[in-house]
């Protein structure tokens, strides 16, 4: 992976229905500069939870928990699941809506 050939997503790329946000992040590179250098991971598999999906984290209204579910395009959720795994998603949709997307990288 090059970070050269690489180029931010607009947060009103993520301010649509999650069913059209999640293919379109295949292939895309998440990356974060830390102190100890560059991590990224390119996205090969997203899955989508629209707000009336059982199994979002939204599904059941804001929480402390999943607040930032809430909140404006393109921010993250992370949440630690079975305390085991870190897990990340995207918010998709207008502010104060959940509508996640949850991809998985090499």
């Amino acid at each position: 992976m090059s970070a050269a050939r690489w180029q931010l997503l607009p947060r009103s790329f993520f301010s649509r229905p999650v069913l059209a946000v999640a293919p379109d992040l295949l292939g895309c590179v998440l990356a974060h500069e830390t102190d100890d250098g560059l991590v990224a991971v390119e996205l090969v598999e997203v899955e989508a939870y629209a707000p009336d999906d059982p199994a979002s984290h939204g599904f059941r209204g804001r929480t402390p928990r999943n607040a930032s579910m809430f909140g404006p395009p393109g921010h993250a959720y992370v949440y630690r699941s079975y305390g085991v795994h870190w897990c990340l998603n995207l918010v998709c949709r207008e502010a104060g809506r959940a509508g996640p997307a949850d991809p998985a990288g090499r």
